[in-house]
């Protein structure tokens, strides 16, 4: 299933990309995820819980400054990008996924988007 979403953000472009692209900031707006942390050049660990069942894995994670694009996929499948840009006084973010479980819904998405604004926006 693909989900894509985009949210507007009352913060600078790179304020929103410097808080999306730490790893270790992703337990702070993607609620299943619990740990996340940098696992050699171009790859992040993960430990996540999902339906009550504790899970760990690895993904590619790749960042590109000059665009305020982040990009990661996992062996299951599951891939995505989210991306910055100016928009008006703030940033518009889009988040991208392409997940082959049916259990990601539109609205995880729209939560998790809302869940990255109000942290960069409460670091204001």
């Amino acid at each position: 299933m693909q989900h894509e979403h985009t949210e507007h953000v009352a913060a600078p472009p790179d304020s929103v990309y410097a808080a999306i692209s730490d790893v270790t900031n992703l337990p702070r707006f993607v609620p299943q995820v619990t740990s996340a942390r940098v696992a050699g050049e171009g790859r992040v660990e993960v430990d996540a819980r999902y339906e009550g069942h504790d899970q760990h894995g690895e993904a590619s994670f790749a960042t590109d400054d000059a665009t305020r694009r982040i990009e990661w996929a996992a062996a299951s499948g599951y891939r995505g990008w989210l991306q910055v840009d100016a928009d008006g006084e703030g940033s518009r973010l889009t988040l991208f996924l392409d997940t082959p479980h049916a259990a990601a819904s539109d609205h995880d998405v729209a939560a998790t988007l809302d869940a990255i604004r109000m942290l960069v926006e409460s670091q204001l």
